[in-house]
Parts: structure tokens; C-alpha cells; sequence
């Protein structure tokens, strides 16, 4: 199906007086391209009609006025649409209507902002923000007849950048709150931008944390590029966040996982945000028996080829599993004495063995859509959960 493509243009009284000159116009990227009109109406409809529907929305003055200076021009139109006719520009709600109509009617488009009363410029801008996050491919130009020389010479700019602006505006701010980005919004000069704010969403919804760091770098390196004034301030706001996020350097991996935690329960992500608390009192179990037997649980670490998941399978299990029962499980890849066995099992953290149990407990419920409850019950939950594991591990210094 062909796209209804559209120039919309919101008609001015300039031009119709028979003392009225023409003025040079011409447009930024073709700037030796210069022809006279009495106002944008007549360039329009020259330029793209071919093309597209030329729609204009007008007063009744307005089309008085233009009628005069197409007739002066030469140019024939006969499109004034009743249903963009403005009988009362005073009256904002219809106006909004009016544009907003105009705008849904078609595919395609490139609006005129270059005449008409202040206000409705505005409230067509307005309006194309709006329309710009639902369907970013929607608006192509948004023109703009900039005087160069008063009354004698006018550049026609495009202002679609700003709508652009507004946009990743937009994502930045609710990427800082909650690491999603919008799969609709799209932009050729901010792509690569993109791209890294969707990498580093898609490593941290999936708890890829290996790959983490580096998406995190490459997105700081992103938002490090932004020069707009308009949006720097922003992007430097989300370089902290991203940079505090990331922020592995020195820590322990029970640590990582514990401050991710928290962030993400910060944020309401209740599922991911115990799944890393889980990870978490794993390892900081493992942390906690290496403090006194290092040479032993770096064997087994060396063993399972330091494969974190295992090694947290292993070092949890001591808790219940006896050395014989260990030895029949098929899956082991180890090789430890009994009295390596016990000596690691004696020393589990006994004070932590309850609070595991909650944890596990919790984190299966809702992982497996077993959860009871509101939402207000399970953050209360893991809450406390975090509160907990703070009180009795986090606060208890491993070196």
C-alpha cells in the first residue's frame, strides 16, 4: 500500500498587501539554489507537490491572503481543505484537535512551522513531540523560514533535530530509571548510542555480568561523545549511574552481586534482584570457608575450572550433604578426601544456613510463579532479605 504522504503548513497573513515584495528563499543544504516568494505557501507548493499532498490549515484571513498571493504568483491550488479550516484560533482545545487531525491522517510528513499566530506553531510542535515518541519514521522535515535579512532573505532550516533531541531526551531519562529502552525509538545520529544503552539493558536483564563491564564501557564511551547542551547534562547523569553500576574493580564477587541486588530492587526488578542475593550468600559462603582453608577451595575452584556457578553448587551443598552421599552423585567432578570433605563442611557458615533457606525458598517461589501475595508483599520480602544478609554477611569483613 503507497504511503499518503502530506505537507502540512499552517497559513500567515504575509504577502497578500499589493505593496508586499518578494523575498529571497532558500534552503540550508542548497544554499545556491535561491528563488523570490511572497511567503513559504507558493515554495511548497512548487517544490513538492509533485510528491506530496500540500495541506494547509487556515483562517479565514489566512486564506484570503494566500489566495491573493498564489494568484500573484501565478500558481494554481484549489486544496483548502474545510476540515483544517480554523474558525476560532483562540480556542486551543480544537485547534489541538484540528492539528492533531492532520496529522494522523497521513503517513508521511513534512510540517511548516513558519507562519500562522505564535501560538499555533507552538501547539504544532507540541504535537509533534507527542507523535515523534509513538512513530519516530512518521515526521521527515519540520521547516522553518529563518530571516537572514529582515524582510529581504530567508534560509528554510529543517528543525527535526530537536524532535530528535526529545527523544533520546526521553530515553535517557528513562534508561536511568530503569534500564530499558524504548524498541521504537530510532535514530540515525544517536544509533551507535542506542545500540550500547540496548547491549547494556540486555546484559543486565539477563544478569550477563561477564559481559557487563565491557557494554558498560562501550556505552560510557557513548555518552561521552554527546556535546548538545541540551541533553550533555543527562547523559553525564547516566555515565555516573552506569560507572557506579560497573563498578567490579577490587571487590569481591559476593559484593558485585550484593550491590546489584540491591540496585535492581531499588528499581522494582524483585525477581533479578534475588536471583543476584542468591548468587550472592553463595559466594560469600565460599569467601567465607576460603578465609580458612584457601589452598583447599582454590583446588576445587581449579577443579571446576573457577565455573562460578558450580563452584557456588558445591560449596552451598555442604550444608546437608555428607561425604558419602557426595561421592554417589554421578554429576561430581571431584576429587577430595573425607577429611577435605569435612573439614570445608565444619567450617560452612552456620549463622548464614537459615537465612540461605529463605532465600532459595523465596527465590523459587517466584521464579516458578509459585509466589503468594500483592507486590507490596514481596518487596516487603526481600527487603527484609537484604536487610538480613547486610546484618550478618556484608557487615562481616572477609579479607
Amino acid at each position: 500500500m503507497t504511503p499518503k504522504k502530506a505537507v502540512i503548513t499552517i497559513l500567515g497573513t504575509i504577502g497578500g498587501n499589493d505593496n508586499h515584495q518578494k523575498a529571497m528563499y532558500y534552503f540550508e543544504e542548497n544554499k545556491e539554489e535561491k528563488k523570490e516568494y511572497f511567503n513559504t505557501f507558493p515554495l511548497l507548493i512548487e517544490k513538492f507537490s509533485d510528491d506530496y499532498k500540500i495541506v494547509p490549515l487556515y483562517t479565514k484571513e489566512a486564506k484570503s491572503v494566500n489566495e491573493k498571493v498564489l494568484q500573484k504568483s501565478d500558481i494554481a491550488f484549489a486544496n483548502f481543505d474545510e476540515k483544517y479550516f480554523i474558525d476560532d484560533d483562540k480556542n486551543f482545545t480544537k485547534l489541538f484537535n484540528i492539528i492533531n487531525s492532520a496529522i494522523d491522517e497521513f503517513d508521511e510528513l513534512i510540517v511548516d512551522v513558519s507562519h500562522g499566530f505564535r501560538h499555533l506553531p507552538i501547539l504544532m510542535i507540541v504535537d509533534l513531540i507527542i507523535q515523534n515518541f509513538q512513530n519516530t519514521s512518521k515526521i521527515k522535515n519540520i521547516l522553518f523560514a529563518k530571516e537572514i535579512i529582515q524582510f529581504k532573505e530567508y534560509e528554510i532550516i529543517d528543525l527535526k533535530e530537536y524532535l530528535e533531541l526529545a527523544n533520546i531526551s526521553f530515553v535517557l531519562t528513562t534508561f536511568e530509571k530503569n534500564y530499558t529502552v524504548a524498541s521504537h525509538i530510532k535514530s540515525q545520529k544517536y544509533e551507535k548510542l542506542l545500540k550500547e544503552l540496548n547491549d547494556f539493558s540486555n546484559d543486565l536483564m539477563a544478569l550477563n555480568l561477564s559481559n557487563l563491564f565491557k557494554s558498560a564501557s562501550e556505552l560510557i564511551l557513548e555518552l561521552d561523545k554527546i556535546e548538545e547542551i541540551s541533553i550533555k547534562k543527562q547523559a553525564q547523569s547516566l555515565k555516573k549511574v552506569i560507572e557506579k553500576l560497573s563498578d567490579f574493580k577490587g571487590k569481591k564477587r559476593y559484593q558485585v552481586y550484593y550491590e546489584l541486588s540491591k540496585n535492581l530492587f531499588e528499581k522494582k526488578y524483585m525477581l533479578l534482584s534475588l536471583a543476584l542475593l542468591y548468587e550472592s550468600i553463595r559466594m560469600y559462603i565460599k569467601s567465607s570457608i576460603k578465609k580458612q582453608h584457601k589452598q583447599l577451595v582454590e583446588d576445587i575452584e581449579s577443579q571446576l575450572k573457577n565455573d562460578v556457578y558450580k563452584i557456588g553448587d558445591f560449596f552451598k551443598n555442604l550444608r546437608w550433604k555428607e561425604y558419602d552421599k557426595f561421592l554417589r552423585d554421578k554429576n561430581n567432578k571431584i576429587n577430595i578426601s573425607k577429611d577435605d570433605y569435612n573439614k570445608l563442611k565444619n567450617s560452612f557458615p552456620k549463622h548464614l544456613i537459615k537465612l540461605y533457606e529463605e532465600i532459595d525458598n523465596r527465590r523459587n517461589d517466584l521464579a516458578h510463579a509459585n509466589s503468594k501475595g500483592t507486590f507490596s508483599d514481596i518487596e516487603k520480602d526481600i527487603s527484609t532479605l537484604l536487610f538480613k544478609y547486610e546484618s550478618l554477611a556484608i557487615k562481616k569483613i572477609l579479607i
